[in-house]
Parts: C-alpha cells; sequence; structure tokens
C-alpha cells in the first residue's frame, strides 16, 4: 500500500517583516517547532531563506556564531527578533521596514530544509 501523508508543511504559509523582527504564521512556523537555532539569509532570486539549526549543530562550534538567531515559537506564532537583521535583509531588497507589516507568501524545501519567503 502506498500512502501519501497530508503535511502541515505542505501549506502556504506566511511571513510579516517588520523593522524589528520576521513573525511567522501558524503554517510557516510548522518546521520550526523543534529548532533551537536558525539562520537567515538571501538567495539568489531576493527570496529570504530561514533554515532550522538543531541544538547539537549549534553546540558543535562550527557556525560562525553571528548567523545564528534566536526563534521563539508560540501557539500560534514564532518570530525570529533582531533589529540589525531587519536592517540587513531591508538593505539586501531595497525595503524600508517599519511598524506596519509587510507579508510575504512562505513555502518549504523539503530537499535543502529551508523554508522560502518569496519576496
Amino acid at each position: 500500500m502506498n500512502i501519501k501523508w497530508f503535511s502541515s508543511k505542505e501549506k502556504t504559509g506566511s511571513a510579516s517583516f517588520y523593522n524589528t523582527n520576521i513573525t511567522l504564521n501558524t503554517v510557516a512556523s510548522v518546521p520550526f517547532e523543534y529548532a533551537y537555532r536558525v539562520q537567515v539569509g538571501i538567495d539568489e532570486l531576493n527570496n529570504v531563506v530561514i533554515q532550522p539549526l538543531p541544538k547539537d549543530k549549534v553546540l558543535r562550534g562550527d557556525l560562525d556564531e553571528y548567523t545564528i538567531y534566536k526563534i521563539a515559537i508560540k501557539n500560534t506564532y514564532s518570530r525570529i527578533s533582531s533589529t540589525s537583521l531587519m536592517k540587513k535583509i531591508g538593505e539586501a531588497l531595497g525595503i524600508e521596514f517599519n511598524e506596519i507589516p509587510i507579508k510575504f507568501e512562505t513555502c518549504w524545501d523539503d530537499n535543502e530544509n529551508i523554508l522560502i519567503i518569496k519576496t
């Protein structure tokens, strides 16, 4: 019997960008439920990407500590708070973030183990 299991990661999520943080809705937060920390970057299409990191990988010490961010996981959302990160993302995308959120669609890439925020 061949079974295809339904996954919350297959749904479309959303990410809201503020001047101080990235807030992920419930759907976009699913892959980060067990993340200890995250890395945030920009791909060749100028999409923001977030990779969950397990505790053992972070504590190994071979990752640049300045590329690792805390992620706060709540029942209905998760949040990466860093004003300096948001400034860097804004500069890379040519967008100035403020208190009014700018929302983007997200999708999970199982092959790369990253959340893609389609900017």
